[in-house]
């Protein structure tokens, strides 16, 4: 009889390991950073019981993509410079020293190396050194048509990555945009300049065809 027992103990044992194996792998749910935006606490309207502008709130809220998705900025790419100092008057002198084309530059330079990341165009390692070419060209360029449409300042909240209050600063922001159709011209030198210094092959035209064609859906 123990026999019996014992033989029955094992199939049991052997048939909830089978089971278990047998099941599907749980899918582990992807690792996601939480992000608080930053509060604005006092802006120029504040005395007067005025919301800030529209813009700065898209932006801080859902970043410059989001304001250029605004019917006042339809057919117009935007930049976002700021400046932040500990007082407004800080910020404000640092604002007046910045040297606006040069960060426009490093912001188009970002843009463009995000571009190229994103871009569904398969090998991409191929036309690495046109890609590298075309991103250091546009670090150095200086793109004519960029307008300063508005420039205002906050005094902001930020927050750590578990929500909870951070430093307190004063930020000067620049708004400005330029005519997609000019901006696009002048970044169309810069591919077409990039791609007459790449050593020629039909496997590479090819690519740079494929990364110039998708180039301005994702920018």
């Amino acid at each position: 009889m123990k026999k019996v027992i014992l033989v029955l103990v094992v199939v049991m044992t052997l048939a909830s390991l089978i089971g278990c194996a047998s099941k599907p792998a749980e899918m582990t749910a992807p690792l996601t950073v939480a992000t608080y935006p930053p509060q604005i606490l006092e802006h120029p309207g504040t005395a007067w019981g005025t919301n800030p502008p529209q813009w700065i709130l898209e932006y801080v809220s859902k970043g410059y993509k989001a304001v250029e998705r605004m019917p006042d900025y339809e057919g117009q790419f935007v930049v976002i410079v700021n400046e932040e100092g500990e007082s407004r008057d800080g910020a404000s002198l640092a604002a007046a020293r910045m040297n606006s084309q040069t960060r426009i530059s490093a912001f188009m330079e970002t843009r463009v190396r995000d571009t190229f990341a994103g871009a569904q165009v398969g090998d991409k390692d191929m036309i690495e050194t046109y890609m590298e070419r075309v991103v250091k060209s546009v670090s150095e360029a200086s793109f004519n048509g960029f307008l300063m449409e508005d420039e205002t300042w906050a005094y902001m909240q930020e927050f750590t990555t578990e929500g909870e209050p951070d430093r307190r600063v004063y930020r000067v922001y620049q708004l400005w945009t330029i005519n997609k159709e000019a901006l696009e011209r002048q970044l169309q030198e810069i591919l077409d300049g990039a791609e007459a210094l790449e050593p020629k092959t039909p496997e590479k035209e090819r690519a740079i065809e494929a990364v110039q064609n998708a180039f301005y859906e994702g920018f």
